[in-house]
């Protein structure tokens, strides 16, 4: 993500990023200057940042074990000691192997206990890009189809808990737990907590809003802030505005809802306003409206999205207006209108 965004990184993304472990290692004056200015900003995930930071220090700790001057003085004594009452050479290999068992008793439970922690907390990051779609199967066989720009983190699951973190636009297949019974399977998308069983359902987490819809099972969906909830059944919707902290239930539609899926845009008396939002979340594209009214207008049927210059030059005939494409902006303007 680069520096810009530090300020919505998780622990984990902390750890790993290069130039925030070369500050916790080195503490380069550049570095310092630089994390110094980022706390005193006071961010939102500072917790989070210290937390990383404390792991870090915990893991380059154990890189080197040095022995006190004292001890190297003393077993050279005894090494010397040990030469002139043989009075002949030391036997050099015979020595360099017992010092190598020595060092590996040492350092064999200092090793394991660095890597059992390591493996044991490990994270998996999963992303997409513009256009992109990604299936992930997850340890128990469920498996989560990615959207274009979003974002998947689960850490090693342990004792039966299964959690995962979702930002953007995810399906969810979740299959029961082979190992519990009843292991329940917990996907947070910002202050949404969704547990499920077993089932299939579709989580939407962009802007100020997060959407969730089921397909088949049942799932309960909670505000871990504001402890409310809601069981959705099949083919039902939530809708959970963070702005004004609203979490309710609105019409659903399955078509429209999964229909990204096969890079298609079901369109049910959609507004213009979000069929650039799908674009803006799809492509990575800033959009620019000229004419407010435009983003009011409702258009019905399917419109693929597979080919950004096959829906541009759809949108621009239906909607009678000139869609200019400048790297990742698009400016949108009615025919006969002039341009900035």
């Amino acid at each position: 993500m680069g520096k810009d965004n530090y300020h919505l990184y998780t622990k984990e993304q902390f750890l790993e990023d290069a130039f925030f472990l070369e500050w916790v290692r080195y503490a380069r004056p550049a570095t310092v200057s630089y994390w110094e200015q980022w706390q005193q900003a006071a961010p939102g995930n500072l917790e989070e940042m210290h937390a990383a930071k404390a792991v870090a220090e915990g893991i380059f700790s154990l890189e080197r074990i040095s022995s006190p001057e004292t001890i190297k003085s003393a077993v050279w004594n005894n090494i010397q000691a040990g030469i002139a009452a043989a009075g002949s050479p030391p036997r050099v290999v015979s020595m360099s192997r017992r010092i190598m068992r020595w060092a590996a008793a040492i350092l064999a439970p200092v090793a394991l206990a660095g890597g059992y922690y390591l493996y044991a907390n490990r994270t998996r990051h999963f992303s997409t890009g513009n256009g992109q779609h990604l299936l992930v199967t997850l340890p128990d066989a469920s498996t989560v189809m990615l959207n274009a720009n979003s974002r998947l983190t689960y850490s090693r699951w342990n004792q039966g808990d299964r959690e995962v973190w979702v930002d953007g636009e995810a399906l969810f297949d979740v299959k029961p737990s082979r190992i519990h019974v009843a292991a329940p399977f917990t996907v947070h998308a910002g202050k949404l907590n969704v547990e499920v069983l077993g089932t299939v359902f579709n989580i939407k987490s962009r802007r100020n809003s997060t959407e969730v819809y089921l397909q088949t099972g049942k799932v309960r969906v909670t505000d871990s802030e504001h402890h409310t909830s809601i069981v959705l059944s099949p083919d039902e919707k939530i809708s959970y505005d963070k702005t004004n902290y609203q979490l309710v239930k609105i019409p659903a539609n399955s078509l429209s809802t999964t229909a990204w899926k096969e890079n298609k845009m079901q369109l049910v008396n959609t507004s213009v306003k979000e069929i650039f939002e799908t674009l803006q979340d799809q492509y990575g594209y800033t959009i620019v409206l000229q004419d407010s009214s435009i983003a009011n207008k409702t258009i019905q049927g399917t419109l693929s999205l597979r080919n950004i210059n096959n829906v541009l030059f759809e949108l621009s005939a239906i909607l009678n207006v000139t869609i200019d494409k400048n790297n990742d902006t698009l400016t949108i303007r009615k025919n006969g209108q002039r341009g900035y």
